[in-house]
């Protein structure tokens, strides 16, 4: 049976809910779904599913890539938080990111995780409210099928 999407993306949701929730930690909430409203979750990290690619390979089966986004969502300003808090707690996120990834290279559930292209700040608003939202682009080619 292949292994599916969800069981690297929920790995992966671990990973990160470890070393990025909790005291003097970056982040508020980590997530495997979208989320409906912000409010009250941020700083927020989300995993989501963005594709698959399995490969035949002659004569043993398929070898499977998946490709994640991990976004990054911090409110810019508010009463008793800064622009500069908000930029700080961004980099912080995706440094940490980075560090779980180089640490997770090979483990049961996968043979590599990289990222798969540059990350992307994007200042947007939702509901009227201005939030940064980083776009981490994440290939995971899996150990096994």
């Amino acid at each position: 049976m292949s292994t599916s999407r969800e069981t690297v993306r929920d790995a992966l949701v671990a990973l990160l809910s470890t070393a990025l929730v909790g005291v003097g930690l970056p982040a508020k909430t980590v997530t495997g779904s979208k989320v409906e409203k912000l409010a009250g979750l941020t700083p927020l990290v989300s995993v989501l599913s963005t594709g698959s690619w399995r490969e035949t390979l002659s004569f043993q089966g398929m070898k499977a890539s998946f490709q994640l986004e991990i976004q990054a969502w911090v409110l810019q300003e508010a009463t008793g938080w800064t622009n500069a808090q908000a930029e700080d707690a961004l980099d912080s996120i995706e440094s940490i990111v980075a560090g779980v990834i180089e640490t997770s290279r090979g483990t049961d559930t996968w043979s590599v995780i990289e990222y798969s292209a540059p990350t992307m700040v994007i200042d947007m608003a939702v509901t009227g409210t201005p939030f940064f939202m980083e776009r981490m682009p994440i290939t995971v080619r899996l150990a096994h099928n």
